[in-house]
């Protein structure tokens, strides 16, 4: 009885992991594209990206790629809290910018007429344009911060890849002085072309794959990789090993890596920027260390 008890809960967890491989990142960019479709509401987009968020992480909890990668308490109390001194930065530098910058910018594109959005084309392919936009503005500043040293200092992007256990909450856990770069590539092409009014579902789409990318679970990479970013790609991106680091630049849209050279689709053996993460204080410091 134990025996057949035990075989029927391998089968279960069988099909569960071929399911999550097969149909979680499609189902979840299927979803969020509906939802801009039927012109869904911000509450409605937040929703979904929590909801997701929690969905991933209990995935990881039961189904890890894996193992060693799973976090104690303590760690993810303390990546928690490194999480949010990153957002709270974040909220606040993209406060600064929408009565500094994006005004000035604004005010421009309304002098220049350059709201050239292509507003009378369906929702879903207006998400899926300023989604290409944004990605290849972003996919250039990414390979700059590798490329220059003093980028890759100044921006704070080395503490992102210094992490060695990878999950979705790593999506958002950047150096609280990178979001000076990551907002100015929304600024460019959402305020300058006239593509903010798609903005919640933008950032539905753009979100959740984020969380996925960075998600220690295993996820296919055959159909859906074709066009959006996996986490076999992005795992890719963040090895230890540097010439595999400087590839996969596009953090949720892999096309143009494809078309610029830089696509790798290869195994990870390990990730972070040395053989042990670095202490939280180190992290926070590491922009200003000489």
């Amino acid at each position: 009885m134990t025996s057949t008890h035990s075989k029927l809960s391998a089968s279960i967890e069988a099909l569960l992991r071929k399911t999550v491989y097969w149909a979680l990142q499609p189902l979840l960019i299927v979803i969020s594209l509906y939802l801009a479709h039927t012109d869904a509401s911000i509450d409605t987009h937040t929703v979904f990206i929590v909801a997701a968020f929690c969905i991933i992480t209990a995935l990881e909890i039961l189904f890890p790629a894996r193992r060693e990668w799973r976090k104690g308490i303590i760690e993810t109390i303390a990546l928690l809290g490194f999480v949010f001194v990153a957002m709270v930065a974040y909220v606040a530098i993209e406060t600064f910018y929408e009565v500094s910058l994006f005004a000035w910018m604004n005010s421009l594109s309304n002098i220049l007429h350059l709201d050239i959005w292509p507003s009378h084309w369906p929702m879903i392919a207006q998400v899926l344009l300023i989604f290409l936009a944004f990605e290849f503005v972003n996919y250039w500043y990414h390979r700059a911060a590798h490329h220059w040293g003093w980028l890759w200092k100044l921006s704070g992007h080395s503490v992102h890849h210094a992490f060695k256990k990878l999950s979705g909450l790593n999506a958002i856990a950047n150096h609280p002085i990178e979001a000076l770069f990551l907002i100015l590539p929304r600024a460019i092409v959402g305020f300058l072309l006239g593509g903010e009014a798609v903005g919640s579902a933008f950032v539905s789409l753009t979100t959740v794959t984020a969380i996925l990318v960075h998600s220690n679970l295993s996820l296919n990479s055959a159909v859906v990789g074709w066009f959006f970013t996996t986490n076999r790609y992005h795992i890719h991106h963040h090895s230890q090993v540097i010439a595999e680091s400087n590839t996969n630049f596009g953090c949720v849209c892999i096309i143009w890596d494809r078309i610029f050279g830089t696509f790798h689709d290869a195994s990870t053996k390990n990730t972070g920027i040395s053989d042990t993460q670095p202490s939280y204080k180190t992290l926070f410091i590491m922009p200003f260390k000489r």
